[in-house]
């Protein structure tokens, strides 16, 4: 005898994101299994039929079975409809990896879509990228830039007690501020007093390599990078009795750090194209060396799935697709503009860059060295030249505008641009003309004076 589930295809109209959408699934019935999630299950189960009616499979092909209690359909296999055991994820957290345009960021919107109205969400995205699934979703957008760290704590704490889904992004961070933000947010969820742990949590975390890396950056990042490690592990570690689940999503298996990974036992490994990546998810996966070459031929959105809350042996499953548009889908194709070489000329700017460019190399007026900076320090614009210094050096080696410095000093254009001057006549910053789109960045002289020491891991 075999089961199956009826598969509820939602689209934007009847998404269950309202309480009378809800209704309709638990008037079609509802499953009385076992684990914390049983009481929240809205989806239907219906009887089960005879093997006869079952759709013909090839002959090698083991029916993947349906678990008893509330989970969410994933996608197909041989053998039928793979489906996420919920109870079983809560209690033993999944891995997603795939290199670039594997389908590993739609695989996650698709189980989030599927599974949010199980369990309260919250979505840490780093890279901006799942905005419109939160607003699918009803997801509060919480903008870690513009909040502190202790804020984010409160934050979560307070989401976790009224189970409210919750997007965070976290653009316009350095990675340092980075994952001391999303860290903090981690700890309102642990934090969480125990009477709020009946409140399932399901904690979907993308680009996670960036949260937790494998090797830090240089010296002064390795300290963030333990506590980046650390939460993270943290989180999957105790999260069982504290009802969270986590989701981690990454593109490298060899960039995130093996300590989060050794504590997630449900995986989806899809396309790996990196010699390491490919020896440590064939290692995950038990294959040898003649299975682990498959790994560089999968197509988008095909996973190896294997783990409790999936199947116990590795199977390949096609991830359903998600209802809502990635937002970083690789953009389609398109030429370079019909222009001649002397329009592109005009529209480079080549002449006035040339002419700043002179202006940069010039030397000061024969000055001695006190004397210069004395003159410095008593021009009007050296306060704003001091603050630019400051903002560019959070950056460096990257540039950025004289309309976004502007933005975040607080500081007229005027200024701004009147401050760039000064500096470039010192050979303090590399910049252009004054027009809208100025770029300016510390020179290679000043550069080399801020650089970290950087560190070298041996993987």
């Amino acid at each position: 005898m075999t089961t199956e589930t009826r598969m509820f295809r939602r689209t934007d109209s009847d998404f269950p994101t309202t309480p009378g959408a809800r209704q309709r699934l638990i008037e079609a019935g509802r499953v009385e299994g076992e684990g914390p999630l049983a009481r929240q299950t809205h989806a239907a189960m219906p009887p089960t039929r005879p093997a006869e009616h079952a759709p013909d499979r090839a002959a090698s092909a083991a029916v993947v079975p349906v678990p008893a209690g509330p989970c969410v359909p994933l996608g197909e296999t041989d053998g039928g409809t793979l489906h996420l055991d919920l109870n079983r994820l809560l209690a033993g957290r999944c891995l997603i990896q795939g290199s670039s345009g594997a389908g590993k960021s739609a695989t996650l919107r698709h189980l989030i879509e599927e599974a949010h109205d199980y369990l309260t969400t919250m979505i840490v995205d780093p890279e901006g990228e799942f905005a419109n699934l939160a607003a699918h979703i009803g997801a509060a957008t919480i903008r870690a830039s513009e909040i502190p760290a202790d804020g984010l704590t409160a934050a979560a704490l307070r989401a976790r007690h009224h189970r409210l889904p919750v997007h965070l992004d976290l653009t316009d961070l350095e990675p340092d501020n980075r994952i001391g933000k999303a860290a903090a947010f981690f700890a309102g969820l642990l934090g969480s007093p125990r009477e709020d742990w009946a409140h399932t949590v399901l904690v979907a975390v993308d680009e996670a390599h960036l949260l937790a890396p494998h090797v830090a950056g240089s010296a002064r990042d390795a300290e963030t990078r333990r506590h980046g490690v650390a939460v993270l592990v943290d989180l999957c570690a105790r999260g069982r009795k504290r009802g969270i689940a986590p989701v981690i999503a990454t593109q490298r298996l060899a960039k995130l750090a093996p300590s989060v990974i050794s504590e997630l036992q449900n995986m989806l490994l899809g396309l790996n194209v990196s010699d390491r990546d490919v020896a440590r998810a064939a290692g995950l996966l038990g294959f040898g060396s003649d299975r682990a070459a498959g790994l560089r031929e999968l197509p988008p959105g095909a996973f190896y799935a294997v783990g409790p809350a999936l199947c116990p042996r590795p199977t390949l499953v096609r991830v359903a697709m998600p209802v809502t548009t990635h937002v970083g889908a690789t953009p389609e194709l398109l030429a370079s503009a019909d222009v001649t070489a002397d329009e592109a000329h005009t529209l480079l700017g080549l002449d006035a860059l040339r002419e700043v460019s002179r202006a940069n190399t010039a030397p000061l007026p024969a000055r001695a060295g006190i004397r210069a900076l004395d003159e410095f320090l008593l021009d009007q614009r050296a306060g704003d030249a001091a603050r630019i210094v400051t903002a560019l050096r959070k950056i460096t080696p990257n540039a950025t505008t004289a309309q976004e410095l502007a933005q975040h000093l607080a500081v007229d254009s005027e200024a701004i641009h009147g401050a760039l001057d000064l500096l470039a006549a010192s050979g303090a910053v590399d910049t252009m003309p004054r027009d809208e789109t100025r770029i300016a960045r510390l020179s290679a002289r000043v550069r080399l004076r801020v650089s970290d020491t950087p560190v070298v891991g041996l993987a």
